[in-house]
C-alpha cells in the first residue's frame, strides 16, 4: 500500500512526506491543524531564560519545529548546559533534523522515555526528573496544552517556567480531497492514514462522513503510535486502527505490514 494520507500539522507533514517519498511511498499532506508561533515572543529573551534551566522540555514535534525554526531564523545559539526533554523517537527524529541548522544544539544532552508510553507523563518517569527541588525546568508548549504534568513538576519542587510558544488552529482537507477519496473508493484502491492526535482523527471523520464513500473510507487502515489515540480513533468509528512503534521507522514498518491489494 503506497498511498498515505498524513494528517499531521503542515510543518511536520511536509517533513514526513519528504521522507516517505524517498522510500517509494506516495504521501498526501492533509494537515488537520495549522501550527504557528505564539504572538509577541521575545526569542532572544527566552533564550536567556533557557540558559538558566537544567532542562527544556518540548512535548511535541510541533514545539520543536517552532522553537528551532525561530532559533535558526534569528541566528540564536542553543544555550550551553540546557538539556532537552523529548517525548519519544518521533520527537528525537525531529530534533536531529535541526542539529546541523542551530548552533550549539549538537552538544545539548537529551532524554526521552525508555519505552512506551511515549508521552509527557512517561518522560517525567525518567530518573532525571525524580528530584527537582529548585532545578530550573522550562516547558515550551502549545497554548492549550495539558496542565496535569506541569503540576507534577511543581510538586517535585522544580523552578518551573511554562511558556506558550505556539498555537494550533483546526484545518480542513484540501479541496481536491473529496474527489480523490471518491475516486479511490470507486476503484477499490486502498490507502492508509497516519494520525498523530485524536483531534485530527475526529476532524477527518467529520469531513469523511459527509461523503457518499464514507463507509468505505472508514474501513481504511488508520495508523497511530499512541495507544490512547488508537482507542479514541476506534471510538470515533474508524474500523481498521493499527498502533505502531513511534518514529518514522515505526510508521514504515506499519505500512509494510499492510496487505498488498495487488496480490
Amino acid at each position: 500500500m503506497k498511498s498515505v494520507v498524513l494528517t499531521q500539522p503542515f510543518l511536520r507533514a511536509a517533513e514526513l512526506a519528504e521522507r516517505l517519498r524517498a522510500r517509494g511511498y506516495a504521501p498526501l499532506a492533509w494537515p488537520m491543524s495549522e501550527i504557528a508561533e505564539a504572538d509577541g515572543i521575545d526569542w532572544a529573551g527566552l533564550r536567556e531564560r533557557l540558559a538558566a534551566c537544567r532542562w527544556v522540555l518540548m512535548p511535541s514535534p510541533g514545539a520543536i519545529a517552532v522553537v528551532m525554526g525561530a532559533f535558526e531564523r534569528l541566528g540564536l545559539e542553543w544555550p550551553a548546559g540546557a538539556g532537552i526533554g523529548l517525548i519519544g523517537p518521533g520527537s528525537r527524529e525531529a530534533l536531529d533534523g535541526w542539529i546541523p541548522r542551530v548552533r550549539g544544539l549538537q552538544r545539548a544532552p537529551t532524554v526521552a522515555p525508555d519505552g512506551p508510553e511515549h508521552d509527557a507523563d512517561a518522560l517525567l518517569e525518567r530518573p532525571e526528573f525524580a528530584a527537582l527541588q529548585d532545578v530550573g525546568i522550562a516547558v515550551l508548549r502549545r497554548s492549550d496544552g495539558r496542565e496535569a504534568w506541569l503540576r507534577t513538576l511543581e510538586v517535585r519542587g522544580a523552578a518551573l517556567a511554562a511558556v506558550d510558544v505556539y498555537r494550533a488552529r483546526p484545518a480542513d482537507p484540501p479541496e481536491a480531497a473529496a474527489q480523490w477519496l471518491a475516486g479511490r473508493a470507486a476503484a477499490a484502491q486502498p490507502f492508509a492514514v497516519s494520525v498523530a492526535s485524536a483531534d485530527a482523527g475526529q476532524r477527518l471523520a467529520a469531513y469523511v462522513d459527509q461523503l457518499g464513500c464514507a463507509h468505505w473510507v472508514r474501513g481504511q487502515p488508520v495508523l497511530t503510535q499512541h495507544p490512547r489515540i488508537a482507542q479514541a480513533l476506534r471510538a470515533q468509528g474508524w474500523r481498521a486502527v493499527r498502533k505502531h512503534p513511534p518514529g518514522l521507522a515505526g510508521l514504515i514498518g506499519a505500512l509494510e505490514s499492510l496487505p498488498d491489494p495487488t496480490r
